[in-house]
């Protein structure tokens, strides 16, 4: 049976006088034990569709990340000044991408010539068809009068295929180009992103390409919210303060441990009672987050339920203490989310001795907070003085 929320953090409580892959390790078995089991993203979004609407969520949040800073709420940027070295690297990239927009146009004027002999043929075949038929009148039906009329099927079938593969890729050529260009991202990045689209085609998708495509589509996203200064992980004050000591080991824990999450409207992300391992950050669009619990007093049940929107997180308890969702998190509108994975971020903190101290100290810290106000998925961060 899966023991109760506060029981877990309260035996978890002195953790930090163990290693935090000590600590992840223990909330595994858990995991495997219950009978909720992870709440994985169920998503894979490494299409070309989902990714170009992953670009769209990026820059409503470099939207409201400029607003912020307008009004003096601006956060510390997860990036920098680009070097001269990589200026330098600047110089094939930009010959890359001219090769690439030419391999673009001849792959363009390519299918239009598909298209118009196809167009040709299918006239042909309908000028052939009438003649029969006036030739032998009621008998065109048999014989060559099926061969024509199954070779016109083919044809218009081919068309409407093409024709919709054209209009798909010229669609998402356009909005990348038009996010890459307003967004001033560099020549080598823009080209990275414009492999990626060109990978990951539906058609192109395979089971055994599903996880190197979500590594690179996490990495590319990573790389774009630097770019755009954009904090990947919110303004959440632990990773500010890690970003400022340790700028590396955030760059790895975002490109190791995050996984973008495309959900649409009336989606549960997750329920009351699943093992929780991971911690979600919402970058663009709106959740909703219902739980209920005891009252301080225990005079009865307090019902809670707020909206989220870019720019919080959630379930951070994941992190620091083997942890089950104490609510159901719902989507309101269609919503980016970055899942940071319990086991990643243990991994790459624990590789670092200064940042495992640092991540040690906030750990008692925010776990002491947790045992003193009502447990829920909203935990505040603690402090990092």
């Amino acid at each position: 049976s899966l023991k109760r929320p506060s029981a877990i953090v309260k035996d978890r409580a002195e953790w930090h006088s163990s290693p935090v892959g000590e600590l992840r390790s223990g909330n595994r078995r858990m995991s495997s034990a219950g009978s909720h089991g992870s709440t994985a993203p169920s998503r894979s979004g490494v299409s070309a569709d989902d990714f170009v609407v992953m670009l769209r969520h990026l820059a409503d949040a470099a939207v409201r990340e400029a607003s912020s800073s307008s009004q003096g709420k601006g956060r510390p940027r997860l990036g920098g000044t680009v070097s001269k070295f990589s200026r330098l690297q600047q110089i094939p990239a930009r010959m890359e991408w001219v090769v690439r927009g030419l391999q673009d146009a001849v792959s363009a004027a390519s299918v239009m010539m598909c298209l118009v002999a196809l167009k040709i043929m299918q006239r042909v075949v309908i000028v052939c068809q009438v003649l029969l038929c006036c030739g032998h009148g009621r008998d065109w039906h048999g014989g060559s009068g099926d061969k024509f009329s199954s070779l016109q099927w083919k044809l218009t079938n081919m068309i409407i295929q093409l024709q919709g593969l054209r209009q798909e890729k010229t669609f998402w050529r356009r909005t990348t180009c038009d996010f890459l260009t307003r967004h001033r991202i560099s020549v080598s990045l823009s080209m990275r992103v414009r492999k990626y689209i060109d990978r990951s085609h539906p058609q192109q998708i395979r089971d055994s390409t599903v996880d190197s495509l979500r590594r690179l589509s996490a990495e590319l996203l990573v790389d774009l919210h630097e770019e755009m200064h954009v904090p990947a992980l919110s303004g959440h004050p632990f990773f500010v303060r890690l970003f400022t000591a340790h700028p590396e080991l955030v760059r790895r824990l975002c490109q190791g441990a995050l996984v973008p999450m495309l959900k649409s409207p009336d989606e549960l992300v997750f329920s009351v009672g699943d093992v929780c391992s991971h911690m979600y950050f919402v970058v663009s669009g709106h959740v909703v987050y219902s739980a209920s619990h005891r009252s301080e007093d225990d005079s009865g049940v307090v019902r809670v339920r707020r909206t989220l929107h870019g720019g919080q997180w959630l379930s951070e308890a994941a992190l620091w203490t083997a942890w089950v969702h104490r609510g159901e998190l719902c989507v309101l509108t269609e919503c980016l989310l970055f899942a940071l994975s319990a086991s990643g971020f243990a991994s790459v903190i624990s590789s670092h001795q200064s940042a495992h101290v640092f991540a040690v100290g906030y750990a008692r810290k925010f776990v002491k907070s947790l045992n003193r106000g009502p447990q829920t998925d909203l935990a505040e961060a603690a402090s990092v003085d």
